[in-house]
């Protein structure tokens, strides 16, 4: 070894100390495996476990400096079992160093924005720096992920390889910021900080000091409505305490001392939002009225009076929602340049992306015009079905399409909208196929979710990823549009077919059974199973008697629940509990809250009746966005149950008529109607429901009224309500007719401009 030490680098051994032997040792070894001397061959950092680089940090390193070297040295001993001493740069400078932050010999950088990371490897060294709060550990996650191989996809489950040998690049000049300034991706994993940093995200609470929907929060009704009322929305004559008078002084008088008061219990606080209530009914005063014509809409007098409190605080950034009723941008006015305006896509189409979509129209014409006016834009994405979190919904294929559109259309920051605290269908897929977007939009997805699969599924991969290339075939060919408040059953004839469910079933028992010995990766599959079983639960429900129903007759002749149904019930609760799903919808059901209505639907069982499967003759058309079964919906033995998706046809602001065909004559004592009261969806129970009786189809009797059995008030309860015609004297007829007297006016507790009743209808039961 002397020999070779020094024809190659012309020094004596005997002058040597042990370390900087080793050290010599160690380049000799890294020169005889990298195959030359002089060329630009990759830095070895560890050769047969063994390293002698050392993480290098200023001498007075900061607390991130000082928290970016323990994750780096921990991760590069977990990879390769190698030890990597920390230590100062007061020391001596060695050739192996790997450099954290901005020591004495990191060399010079300049960045361009907040948050830059910048990775540098030249000679036998590496660098790794950043801006801000956050770029140095941005920095030390990516050389962590993409030179040593580790992967996390949740909080909870990380891939971490053993290497023996770890080459690193030469000649890195790996620089890199967000492809948007403020990303975060609202999944369960945005409560771990680690996940956050290691996917580059942000989460709420570290920098909002109020989200969306405040002006309640700044001028609460409960304290201001009743000796104010002149303080709140004027709506066709009447105050409500939908949203504020925007143009009253002592609005903004009290608003902005409360917002200056939360500004000082929380000073580090970057964004506050000044913004309309998740409510309608905006202010039609004079005042008002006159900007918002000014401004071709109400976006006009709230962006008037936002731009007004940000005057208030310089310091600040005031943002807003361009939201419903606001979404469409201003005429003349501009906001200030402290406004941030939060554009929200809540109506667009989930299955195409938006910027090719014809009925996203609205949005892309809303977004431009906005960019247009600032530069501070915002969008709030939604990437969940808000009804159903566990339920498929097939929108993986444009996730990146439309984070591109956003980016090319002057986006600056977004916030993806996923299921919240809960998990939900392929959460951990879509959070971190998401996150990786937010940062750059140019990033392979397919090898990203391939990536995802293999590790987080295992020999199960193949499998799943069959499922999800037929799920979204299905749905593209279907043409349906994916809504984020659908469900699985307005699918029952495309993408969630039984036929269809069938071989998306078989491919989760092949994904099963290839990872049958590894509990943890069979845990993987039985969650993303979850979907599928519950589409299958769900229609269940909506078949009802049917061959895909929940119920079939015995041999006693009775309704009875099929055992396979309560087997999928009692698994899909267990399963859901055992992975943290805590709600089944936004503010929905929990596990065991499914758990009470199913036993409910079984308890009560399917409706056996005299008109069972009679045919319904529509008179009044019932709208065709909940369409069920159509016409026989209302004859099919199947109850409507609490959920206004399932088994009901309803009737939009008209009075609902139908004629029912017993195809004979018979005798009847009681015919029923049931109907929906959801006062939160505006679904109200008819004020009367009339009976009329005839032979022949066209010349009715009897007509028998049955009014509401009380009066209404204001209740967020939901019930089914029965209208129960019991005649006094049996009679015969063929033809039954229903009429059913809708809400001519919502009442003021649920009065919205422009919005109407609801009549949801179900069985016409006759006995």
């Amino acid at each position: 070894m002397n020999m070779i030490l020094r024809s190659i680098f012309n020094i004596d051994f005997k002058f040597l100390g042990k370390s900087k032997v080793f050290e010599l040792i160690f380049m000799v070894g890294i020169l005889t495996s990298t195959g030359g001397l002089l060329s630009a061959k990759p830095i070895v950092l560890v050769n047969n476990s063994k390293s002698v680089y050392k993480i290098v940090l200023p001498k007075n390193a900061t607390k991130l400096e000082l928290n970016a070297a323990k994750i780096l040295h921990d991760y590069l001993e977990k990879v390769t079992k190698a030890s990597f001493p920390i230590i100062n740069d007061n020391e001596p400078a060695t050739n192996f160093e790997i450099l954290i932050g901005k020591t004495s010999r990191t060399k010079a950088n300049v960045f361009n924005g907040e948050n830059e990371l910048d990775i540098k490897s030249f000679a036998s060294k590496i660098e790794i720096n950043g801006s801000g709060d956050k770029g140095l550990l941005y920095g030390v996650y990516t050389f962590i992920e993409t030179y040593l191989g580790c992967k996390m996809y949740e909080a909870n489950f990380e891939k971490v390889p053993l290497k023996t040998t770890l080459t690193i690049p030469s000649g890195l000049n790996v620089r890199e910021k967000g492809d948007f300034m403020y990303r975060e991706v609202y999944y369960p994993y945005s409560k771990d900080q680690t996940y956050l940093n290691w996917h580059k995200l942000q989460r709420m609470d570290d920098h909002w000091g109020l989200w969306v929907h405040t002006f309640d929060k700044l001028v609460p009704a409960r304290t201001y409505f009743k000796p104010h009322p002149e303080y709140f929305a004027l709506v066709d004559g009447k105050r409500k305490d939908s949203q504020l008078c925007l143009s009253n002084p002592d609005v903004f008088k009290i608003l902005t001392e409360n917002l200056a008061q939360k500004i000082a219990n929380e000073p580090t606080m970057k964004y506050w939002s000044v913004s309309q209530n998740d409510d309608s009914g905006y202010c039609e005063c004079d005042l008002c009225s006159a900007v918002d014509r000014k401004e071709g809409g109400p976006q006009g007098s709230i962006l008037k009076f936002v731009n007004k409190v940000a005057a208030k605080f310089p310091n600040q950034t005031i943002s807003t929602l361009a939201y419903t009723y606001s979404q469409r941008a201003p005429i003349t006015l501009k906001p200030a340049k402290n406004v941030q305006i939060m554009l929200c896509s809540i109506d667009c189409n989930r299955s195409v992306p938006i910027a090719t979509d014809p009925r996203s129209a609205a949005f892309r014409r809303d977004l431009k015009n906005w960019s247009l006016l600032t530069n501070n834009l915002f969008v709030w994405d939604y990437n969940v079905q808000f009804t159903n979190y566990v339920s498929p919904f097939p929108n993986l294929r444009v996730l990146q399409a439309n984070l591109k559109f956003f980016k090319n259309s002057g986006v600056k920051g977004v916030f993806l909208q996923g299921s919240g605290d809960t998990p939900g269908e392929f959460s951990a897929l879509r959070a971190y196929l998401l996150a990786k977007l937010s940062w750059n939009v140019n990033v392979n997805v397919d090898e990203l979710k391939n990536g995802f699969l293999a590790d987080y599924y295992g020999k199960a991969a193949p499998f799943i990823s069959k499922y999800i290339e037929l799920l979204h075939n299905s749905s593209e060919a279907s043409g349906r549009i994916l809504d984020i408040y659908g469900s699985p059953v307005s699918s029952y004839r495309t993408y969630l077919s039984p036929e269809l469910i069938s071989r998306y079933g078989d491919y989760f028992d092949q994904a099963e059974q290839a990872v049958q010995k590894e509990p943890a990766l069979l845990a993987h599959v039985a969650t993303a199973r979850l979907p599928i079983e519950f589409a299958v639960l769900q229609q269940a429900k909506f078949y009802g008697i049917e061959k895909h129903g929940a119920f079939f007759k015995g041999d006693d002749d009775k309704w009875a629940t099929k055992p396979a149904i309560k087997r999928k019930v009692d698994a899909f609760v267990s399963t859901a509990k055992e992975n943290g799903i805590t709600e089944l919808s936004e503010g929905g059901l929990s596990p065991n809250d499914y758990q009470q209505d199913w036993n409910g639907v079984i308890t009560a069982g399917p409706k056996d009746h005299l008109a069972l499967n009679a045919q319904v003759n529509v008179i009044n058309p019932f709208s065709e966005e909940f369409i069920n079964k159509g016409a026989r919906t209302l004859t099919d033995g199947s109850r409507g149950y609490l959920d206004y998706q399932y088994n009901w046809l309803g009737w939009y602001g008209n009075d609902m008529e139908i004629v029912v065909d017993l195809g004979s004559e018979t005798e009847i004592k009681l015919v029923s109607a049931s109907f929906l009261e959801d006062q939160r969806h505006w679904a109200f129970p008819p004020t009367a429901v009339t009976y009329s009786f005839s032979a022949d189809g066209i010349q009715f009797f009897n007509n028998e009224m049955v009014n509401a059995k009380n009066e209404l008030y204001e209740n967020y309860t939901k019930s089914v309500v029965n209208y129960d015609c019991v005649l006094k004297n049996p009679i015969k007829f063929r033809y039954i007719k229903v009429k059913a007297k809708n809400l001519t006016q919502l009442p003021p507790w649920r009065f919205y401009k422009n919005r109407k009743a609801w009549l949801f209808a179900d069985e016409i039961m006759v006995r």
